[in-house]
């Protein structure tokens, strides 16, 4: 089974919104023509930014994190991903090769979303599923972000 996500408004993608329309509406009072452009990139900011993500059928929202990771950590993040019982380590020091691991997390809900790239060809390819982790072993990886 996939697992998809939609992307979704967080609290503070509404709070920052609603303060440029409030400033684009107070400045209008000063300078009409930047007080309306400040209010209509409010507006804009509301309608289309959406910096939280959401997995479909559930109501936790996610953050998402993604870097590159040096390929020495391959092995390591395979086997977490993969459930056995290893540490993973994270070194963002890319000398030699890299992978790409993205994650998508909540850290009160102890729920994490990863899933690992290679590198080849000039194109990131998935080495892994999309996984989900959850309790301990979420807490774990999201500690090493």
């Amino acid at each position: 089974m996939e697992i998809t996500f939609k992307k979704v408004h967080t609290a503070k993608d509404l709070t920052i919104s609603a303060i440029i329309m409030a400033a684009g509406i107070g400045l209008y009072f000063i300078n009409a023509g930047v007080g309306i452009v400040l209010a209509i990139c409010g507006l804009l900011m509301l309608l289309l930014y959406k910096g939280g993500h959401k997995r479909n059928g559930e109501d936790i929202i996610l953050k998402k994190k993604a870097f590159d990771v040096a390929h020495s950590c391959r092995e390591s993040l395979k086997g977490f991903l993969d459930g056995k019982d290893v540490e993973p380590l994270i070194n963002k020091d890319i000398s030699g090769g890299v992978i790409r691991l993205e994650v998508l997390y909540n850290e009160s809900a102890a729920v994490a979303y990863a899933q690992l790239f290679d590198f080849s060809n000039y194109n990131y390819e998935p080495a892994t599923e999309m996984v989900e982790l959850h309790g301990q072993r979420a807490q774990t990886l999201i500690g090493k972000l």
